[in-house]
């Protein structure tokens, strides 16, 4: 985190969107002081002028500290399996400030700037590398944003703050190279707002509703500094309405980039920061009870619970029965013939399967196939979640309004990210027809646990795809 250059004065717009966001945080915090909220305890504290003395409380009533760094400036605590907590205080040295790890796996911060002046503080925990040569030694960061398959970020925390200007932010860069051989060569610095309050603003909007990732999240592009504090290329997104814990899926945000923006593929990806900002006269605590983020089939974990689900049971990789109007046989991934529903979001394969930002929403199944109507816009995947390595050809059976569409959509399966035209030789047409790609030749990682295809229409022109069936043989 470096500190930025946007504008924080008053505007009607930012006190309505203030108002909300700190009704919205408040409701969402996590009473452990019995009848006195954790802001009461804080701000009282502050009042009485012994505000740091209350830092350190930051957790559940019932966790435990086993370590803990206050006022340290960079400070770090490990915190589990590849994620450091770390005390930055990088533009507030006056205020207190305080970072915890508890005996049952929850870790967290405490902060009092009410009687502080200065720049912005942003305690945070982090995986993976950072520009400037901090490496959490997880082996699959960096790597080249064209590398990126599955990049999922899933956050649960309890968040409690006043007195100020502040929000909730996921950061990541993009480098020229990775830290370990030059550092500083960020071109682009990228934030996901999950919350704010206190009067933060960038302005109006710039793109509302940019897209809605599989997990429901609607992200806004909030706007785009030329330069931040440090002379990248400043985007800031934000989840509308705030996120109120799960799963995001961070993928959305590199698609965006890399089809609205022409952000290169062959730049490097630093990993995930999440941290609170805030400014002078900010009091607050956040406590992380789960913070997982998944790289290409790697999940790595922190905190008292590791929000895992219970794995869907998968068929064997042995051909199933297909009905009679798929010739081709083979492992049907979905058929479309509303069993299961597409709207149940499962798939033949009893995977996830979803998409959205398509002129009709999501996408909608009509006589017996899936009809995608696009506009520059859209995504669909199919999860398949298992080894399929005893498959050499995926099969689409599928049709185009106006023929020929395969060249604007961008294929995703196994570590291979293309157009859909560079991985067969068969066109789409205006009636349906078997559209095949040779897996081995294109390059796809069949082995992979958490496999998942993808389709992306995002500057694809407009036209609409109607999908019969997906199958492997």
């Amino acid at each position: 985190m470096t500190e930025d250059t946007h504008d924080t004065g008053s505007t009607e717009d930012r006190e309505t969107n203030s108002a909300t966001s700190k009704q919205r945080s408040s409701n969402r915090f996590v009473d452990v002081f019995g009848g006195a909220s954790r802001r009461d305890f804080l701000k009282a504290g502050a009042a009485i002028g012994v505000g740091s003395l209350a830092l350190g409380f930051g957790s559940s009533a019932m966790a435990a500290k086993v370590e803990e760094k206050c006022n340290t400036d960079y400070g770090k605590i490990d915190v589990g399996n590849g994620f450091t907590l770390m005390d930055n205080q990088w533009g507030m040295a006056g205020a207190d400030q305080c970072i915890w790890l508890n005996d049952d796996g929850s870790y967290g911060y405490d902060f009092d700037a009410s009687n502080a002046g200065g720049g912005i503080n942003y305690p945070e925990v982090f995986i993976g590398t950072r520009p400037w040569g901090d490496d959490t030694g997880v082996a699959e960061f960096p790597l080249q944003r064209q590398d990126v398959d599955e990049f999922v970020m899933e956050v649960d925390a309890d968040s409690n703050i006043s007195g100020g200007e502040w929000d909730w932010a996921e950061e990541w860069w993009l480098m020229e190279q990775p830290p370990d051989q030059q550092t500083e060569t960020h071109q682009y610095e990228i934030m996901l707002l999950l919350d704010w309050g206190g009067g933060h603003d960038h302005g109006g909007v710039q793109v509302p509703g940019a897209w809605t990732d599989r997990f429901g999240n609607t992200v806004d592009l909030w706007t785009v500094y030329n330069s931040g504090g440090t002379s990248a290329k400043f985007y800031i997104f934000r989840i509308q309405g705030g996120h109120d814990g799960g799963k995001i899926d961070m993928a959305e945000i590199i698609e965006y980039l890399s089809t609205n923006e022409g952000i290169r593929g062959d730049l490097w990806l630093s990993g995930i920061e999440l941290g609170n900002e805030y400014w002078s006269g900010a009091v607050g605590q956040t406590t992380y009870n789960t913070f997982n983020v998944t790289i290409n089939g790697s999940t790595y974990t922190s905190g008292s619970s590791d929000g895992a689900e219970t794995p869907t049971a998968t068929p064997t990789d042995t051909p199933t029965d297909t009905p009679t109007d798929t010739p081709g046989g083979g492992l049907v991934i979905n058929d479309y013939d509303g069993s299961p529903a597409w709207s149940s979001n499962t798939n033949d394969l009893g995977q996830w399967c979803g998409g959205g930002s398509f002129q009709n929403g999501g996408g909608a199944v009509s006589g017996d196939a899936l009809v995608l109507e696009y506009n520059n816009g859209g995504w669909m995947q199919e999860q398949i979640n298992q080894d399929i390595s005893d498959y050499t050809t995926l099969v689409l059976t599928v049709k185009g309004a106006s023929g020929g569409e395969e060249s604007g959509i961008q294929f995703e399966m196994g570590g291979v990210s293309t157009s859909l035209a560079a991985v067969t030789s068969d066109s789409i047409g205006t009636s349906y027809s078997d559209l095949t790609v040779d897996l081995e030749s294109a390059g796809v990682d069949r082995s992979a646990s958490s496999l998942s295809l993808r389709l992306n229409f995002w500057g694809a022109g407009s036209s609409t795809l109607s999908i019969q069936e997906l199958r492997l043989e």
